[in-house]
C-alpha cells in the first residue's frame, strides 16, 4: 500500500575486521546463566535476566536520562538507565528501557540523545543504530519481509542507483528469527563518501515489537564477520524504565544583512500570527489572479506566499521581487527530488555532483538580496518524497548531509537573507524509530525555524487506507507535545496545512483552528494550502480526493474571515 499512500501525499509540485566470535560467543554464555541482576535493578527477561557486567572488565559507567552518574551515585532504574561495562577488547552497553543489551568493538562511542527513538552506537570505521519497534500489522513476518522497503528491494532502483544486494533472508539472532538484508552502494568516482555498505537487521519477539538494528560500514567483504558478531551478542530482557530525549537545540543565528535579521526578531517576537497562503504558480498571471482574487473576498492581503522550486531551477528573481514590493514575504520550498523509481538526486549531491546547480540557485537568491523563508527538503520523514530516508537507504544521515551541502554553498556564495526551516511531516511515515523527525535534524548551525505539517486529509481513501477525518486540536495538540520541548527556542511556521472539505465540517474545522491556534505560542506564521489532492487509482484518476481550496464555497471564506476579525486581523 505504499506506493498509494505515496501517490496519494505526492501533491501538486509544479505540475575494522577483528574477529569477536569465540570472544562473543564465550560472552553470551556468561550473560545467559549469570546471576540476578545488580541491587535496584530491573525484574527478570525474556528468557534470562538482565545481564551483569562483563566478568573481567576495566570500567563500568552508568548513565542516567542521557548524563553519566558519578561512582557514588545509585541508578534509578525507573528512569532512563544505560550501563556501560568495558574490557580491553569489548564494551557491553546494557539499555534497560529498550531491553537489551549490545557487545561492541572497544572503542565505539555511545549517543544517547535520542534514547526513546533509538541509540546510535560509532566509530572510525561503522556505525550502528539500534530502536524498538513495533509492528503496524498482526502479521509481524510479513511486515518485516517488506522491508527494508520497497525501493530498496526493487530491482530497477537498484540498478539506477548503483546498489547491489549482497544477503537477503532470515536467520537466527539470539534464538529469534532475524530479518537480514545487506547491501552496498557504488558512488560515482569523485565521491568523498566512504561508509556505503549498510546492514538491516529486524528481531523478532514474539510480539508486535521487533528490534530493529541498522549497520552502516566501509566493507562487506571486510566486515561481515564483525557485524555478524555484534548482531549475535546480543541479549533480550523485560525492559524498564522510561528514556527521554537529552537534546539542545536552539538556532545559531547566522551573519544575515540588517533587513533579514530585523525580520527575523520581528518574527521571533511577535504575539501576533502572520497568515500566509498557497496556490500554484504564484507569480504566474493565473497565479496571481487567484491569490488576488482571494484576498479581495476576504478582504485581507495574505502577507506570505509560498512557492516550490526544484533541483536545476534558477532562483525566480523576478517573481521574488514583485513578490518583496507587494510586501509579501515568500516562503521558498526548494526540493531534491526526481524519479522515485529511478535516479536519486540526492545521491549525486551527496557525492558532489550537483554543486553547479546549486550553486546556481544560490547566486539567485544573493542577487535577490531581500528577506525570504528557505525551507529545504520538507516532509523527509516519509515514504513519498526522493530525499525521504525511506528512498535514501533507510540512512536518514544522507538527509543530514544534503541539507548541510546545500547550506554550505549558499553560505560561499554569500547569501545573508536565507532563514532556514526545517519541517517534517506530523507522522512519521514508516512509522519506524529509526524515521523520527529527530533522525533528522541537520544542526544548530544550519536551522533558524522549525515547520509543522499537518492536514485534515478528511476520509475520501477511508475504506482503502483507513484514514479519519482530524479536528485542528487533534493534529496540533499533538505536534505541540511533541516539539514544544525539543524545539522551544525556535519560532515555529506551519508551513502548509489545510482541512478537506470530504468527510466533515470544514466551516467549523476553520472556526476551530481560529479558537484554538494562538494557544501554540511557537507558531509565528501559518500557510493554508489551497489546491487539492487527486485520486491516483485508474479508474477515478485526477478525480479531486482531497479538496483542499479554500475558496472552494463562500461559507469556507466567511469561516476564514470571521476568524480574521475574531482575532484583530481586519477590523
Amino acid at each position: 500500500m505504499d506506493w498509494l499512500r505515496a501517490a496519494l501525499r505526492c501533491r501538486f509540485r509544479g505540475a575494522r575486521r577483528t574477529s569477536l566470535h569465540s570472544v562473543c560467543s564465550l560472552l553470551i554464555l556468561v550473560l545467559v546463566f549469570s546471576g540476578l541482576s545488580l541491587a535496584g535493578g530491573p525484574g527478570c527477561m525474556i528468557g534470562v535476566r538482565p545481564p551483569r557486567a562483563l566478568g573481567a572488565y576495566d570500567s563500568i559507567a552508568y548513565y542516567q536520562d542521557g548524563l553519566p552518574l558519578t561512582s557514588s551515585e545509585t541508578p534509578a532504574f525507573r528512569r532512563d538507565v544505560k550501563r556501560i561495562s568495558s574490557t580491553h577488547e569489548l564494551t557491553q552497553l546494557t539499555d534497560y528501557p529498550k531491553g537489551y543489551a549490545i557487545t561492541v568493538p572497544q572503542g565505539m562511542e555511545f549517543d544517547f540523545t535520542c534514547s526513546p527513538d533509538f541509540t546510535r552506537i560509532y566509530g572510525e570505521d561503522l556505525e550502528i543504530r539500534l530502536g524498538r519497534d513495533s509492528s503496524p500489522y498482526l502479521d509481524v513476518t510479513g511486515w518485516l519481509n517488506s522491508l527494508p522497503n520497497e525501493f530498496i528491494t526493487d530491482e530497477g532502483y537498484r540498478k539506477a542507483n548503483d546498489i547491489t544486494v549482497n544477503e537477503d533472508g532470515w536467520t537466527e539472532v539470539g534464538g529469534r528469527e532475524t530479518r537480514i538484508f545487506s547491501l552496498m552502494r557504488t558512488p560515482s568516482p569523485e565521491s568523498r563518501v566512504f561508509h556505503n555498505t549498510y546492514t538491516y537487521a529486524y528481531i523478532k519477539t514474539g510480539g508486535l515489537s521487533y528490534y530493529t538494528v541498522h549497520f552502516r560500514y566501509k566493507s562487506f567483504d571486510e566486515q561481515k564477520d564483525v557485524v555478524r558478531d555484534i548482531l549475535d551478542s546480543l541479549v533480550f530482557f523485560q525492559p524498564t524504565g522510561t528514556p527521554v530525549y537529552n537534546l539542545d537545540w536552539r538556532p545559531v543565528i547566522p551573519e544575515w544583512n540588517e533587513e533579514t535579521q530585523g525580520l527575523y526578531e520581528t518574527l521571533r517576537s511577535s504575539d501576533n500570527l502572520s497568515w500566509g497562503f498557497f496556490t500554484p504558480n504564484p507569480f504566474t498571471p493565473e497565479g496571481k489572479a487567484k491569490i488576488k482574487e482571494v484576498e479581495e473576498k476576504l478582504e485581507f492581503e495574505f502577507p506570505v506566499i509560498m512557492w516550490y522550486r526544484y533541483l536545476g531551477h534558477e532562483f525566480p528573481i523576478e517573481g521574488m521581487r514583485e513578490a518583496y514590493e507587494s510586501g509579501k514575504i515568500v516562503e521558498m520550498t526548494y526540493q531534491v527530488v526526481g524519479d522515485m523509481y529511478g535516479r536519486n538526486p540526492n545521491f549525486d549531491v551527496l557525492d558532489g555532483r550537483m554543486e553547479e546547480d546549486i550553486r546556481m540557485f544560490a547566486r539567485g537568491a544573493k542577487e535577490f538580496g531581500h528577506p525570504f523563508l528557505m525551507r529545504l527538503n520538507n516532509e523527509m520523514n516519509s515514504t513519498w518524497v526522493s530525499y525521504s530516508g525511506h528512498l535514501c537507504l533507510n540512512d536518514p544521515d544522507v538527509f543530514k548531509a544534503v541539507w548541510r551541502k546545500v547550506y554550505d554553498i549558499f553560505r560561499e556564495e554569500g547569501v545573508d537573507n536565507a532563514i532556514w526551516i526545517f519541517n517534517p511531516n506530523d507522522v512519521s511515515f514508516p512509522p519506524c524509530r529509526w524515521n523520527s523527525h529527530v533522525a533528522y535534524y541537520p544542526g544548530n548551525e544550519y536551522v533558524q525555524m522549525i515547520g509543522l505539517t499537518g492536514y485534515n486529509t478528511g476520509n475520501y481513501f477511508r475504506d482503502l487506507t483507513g484514514e479519519e477525518w482530524r479536528s485542528f486540536t487533534e493534529i496540533y495538540d499533538r505536534l505541540w507535545d511533541m516539539y514544544k520541548d525539543l524545539y522551544a527556542e525556535f519560532p515555529w511556521i506551519i508551513t502548509e496545512f489545510a482541512c478537506s472539505s470530504v468527510g466533515g465540517d470544514k466551516k467549523a474545522w476553520i472556526d476551530e483552528m481560529f479558537d484554538n491556534i494562538s494557544k501554540y505560542t511557537n507558531i509565528k506564521i501559518a500557510v493554508w494550502w489551497s489546491y487539492y489532492d487527486p485520486d491516483p487509482r485508474e479508474a477515478t484518476y485526477g478525480t479531486p480526493a482531497r479538496r483542499y481550496w479554500l475558496d472552494e464555497k463562500p461559507d469556507y471564506l466567511e469561516a476564514f474571515r470571521r476568524g480574521l476579525e475574531r482575532t484583530g486581523q481586519i477590523q
